[in-house]
Formats: structure tokens, sequence, C-alpha cells
């Protein structure tokens, strides 16, 4: 883990002011985004993948160069990526806690702070990015950023990760009946251990950064995740199957310390969600682009890829449905029907 640098920022004038940067305490006077000097004030971001090439890292660049050009170097931003700062929910308690400025958490292990987001983990709940869209973009999708104040936190934007898809080292799945036995690593997440259940699979959960050691001594089958994640860590050289089921669709959500950006003025503020939103939609635009091109680069690297026949899916969608009745109550039910209105 690289070194964390801390240094302090002091000008006399009438009233002597002093601005601490770096450490997540950055510039916490005068609600500003900037001291009476003129001094410059810093948003920490903690993220657990790379910067340079997964998608999100690229999202976090864009957001940086955004608030660092449009606040002509009032804010700086700096990021730290590979999990320098920790893991996701390591990240997001030091958010609450407000020693972090901000992170980049995938919706899964945020919604263990905030059940609403549980949604985003429902099988087959989007077919397509248009519908993903009209959700994030949507009433519902700022609603439940809103939510997140409650926790102390300040959701900013939709960020993607993307949907997923099923990877493994036994043969082809083109049938529900092929996932039977295979011990697949699935996130730490109560639905989709069910959902692996539901289709017989055996699922195993496991933090991220063990996975391709896991993979590699065939201590698991297989896993799930995003074209483009499974390109980044290289999962792909372990593995000799890739099916495209995409029956998770994972958005990553750029999320803010409630107390750090309560030190912004509302003219900053403002300017920050601007910069997050147009990061946002720069980000998934950039993801899915990457997402085609990564899987073509892992079908120049040997993995054999496949899809899933339309009747499969309609069967796998089938076994699933009582996974939707079950955690309704704890998504909220009037949110789920509102999701699903905003998709038809």
């Amino acid at each position: 883990m690289k070194k964390r640098v801390c240094f302090l920022m002091g000008m006399l004038m009438a009233l002597s002011v002093v601005f601490v940067a770096g450490c997540g305490m950055a510039g916490q006077d005068g609600k500003s985004g900037q001291g009476a000097d003129g001094g410059v004030q810093t948003i920490k971001v903690g993220f657990g993948s790379s910067l340079d090439t997964s998608s999100g890292g690229q999202g976090l660049k864009k957001f940086k160069e955004l608030v660092e050009s449009k606040s002509n170097g009032k804010i700086k931003v700096d990021l730290y990526g590979d999990g320098q700062l920790g893991n996701d929910k390591s990240m997001t308690e030091a958010l609450q806690m407000g020693t972090l400025d901000m992170t980049l958490p995938s919706g899964s292990p945020l919604a263990e702070f905030n059940k609403a987001f549980l949604a985003f983990d429902l099988p087959f709940l989007f077919d397509n990015a248009s519908q993903v869209d009209k959700v994030i973009t949507g009433n519902s999708g700022k609603e439940m950023l809103a939510s997140l104040e409650v926790q102390n936190i300040k959701g900013l934007a939709y960020f993607e990760n993307g949907f997923r898809n099923i990877t493994n080292s036994k043969h082809p799945i083109q049938s529900v009946a092929d996932m039977k036995g295979l011990k697949l690593r699935v996130m730490q997440n109560p639905i989709m251990i069910d959902t692996f259940k539901a289709w017989g699979a055996n699922p195993t959960p496991m933090a991220f950064n063990e996975v391709f050691t896991a993979l590699e001594q065939k201590t698991i089958d297989g896993q799930d995740n995003p074209n483009t994640l499974i390109y980044d860590a290289g999962f792909y050289e372990a593995q000799k199957y890739l099916t495209l089921s995409r029956h998770f669709y994972t958005p990553y959500v750029l999320i803010m310390s409630k107390k750090k950006w309560d030190s912004f003025s509302a003219e900053d503020q403002k300017l920050l969600q601007a910069c997050a939103d147009e990061a946002a939609e720069w980000q998934r635009e950039t993801n899915r682009k990457l997402d085609e091109e990564y899987l073509g680069r892992m079908k120049e690297k040997g993995i054999a890829v496949n899809e899933i026949a339309p009747e499969e899916i309609t069967k796998m969608k089938e076994m699933v449905k009582p996974i939707y009745e079950q955690y309704a109550g704890q998504i909220g039910e009037a949110r789920l029907k509102a999701i699903q209105s905003e998709i038809q």
C-alpha cells in the first residue's frame, strides 16, 4: 500500500485559516471548496480495481479531469486504486466515519449498508442496457441514491460494472442443467447465493482478490463477472469456458462522505454533481465498448464462448421467481414495483 501523504496548507490574511489536505480531511472550513486565501480542497478517492484498465477506474479519472478543470484547480481529486485503501465494504465504512472522502463500490456490497440496492442483485431484472438507463437515470435510481443519506453517505451517480457472465473450467453451460454441482464463486450476497442454488450450482462466497488463485488451484470451478472484470483480472487465463448468460446487472455507485459533501458550498456541490453525472454517462458508454472489445480479446486468447438458448433463459427466469417474492420486503415492495414499471 502506498504511503499516504499528509500535509498542512495555511496562509495568513485578516484571519488565520488552517486547511488540512489528504488523509480524508481536506478543507473542512468555510464550506466553500476553497478558503479565503484561495487554497485548494482535496477529495481523496479509493477504488478496489485498476485505475488504468478497468472502466470504473477510467470513469474516476474522467471525474477527476472534469472537477479539476471546471473548478479551475480549486478542487483537487486524488485517486487511489487497486484496493490500496481497502475493499468496497471497508471503504464505505470509512466514508460513514468521515475518514475517506469518496469511493466507487459495486451495488452488491453497498446493499449491506442499504437494502434498497438489493434490487440490482435480482436475477434477470434487466434484459438490456436501455432498460438499465431508464432506471438509473429515472426516479427510482435517484430515490435510491437519496436514501443513502440515512447512512451518512451522499449518493452521486451510477457508473457501470455491467452484465455478469459465467466462466468455468469444466464444460460449456448451454442449459440450466449444466450448472448442476458447479462450484462457482459468488459475492457474499444473499440473493446471488440463493439464485445459483435455485439453478443447482454450488455457490461459494469469496473475496474478489482471492478468486484468481482459487480458479488456478481449482478450489472452485468458476465464477461470474462482467466481461471487463473477467479480462481485467485475468480470470480467462485459468478458465476454459465463458457463457454469455447476462444473468445479473451490477452497477458501480459513486458515493461521497456526507461530512465531506456538507463541507462544500451549494455552488461547489452543484459543480461536483454535474461532474459526477457527466463522468457517469461517459463511463457507461466506455464500459459498453470495452465489454465487446475485451470479449474479443478473450476469444483471441483461446477461451471458448457460448450463449444459452432463449428457451433455457426462460426456464432460468421461472426458477428464480420466488426470489423476487422473498426479497421484495427488504427492497421495498413499492420501490420494486416502481423499478419494474420504469423498465416496461
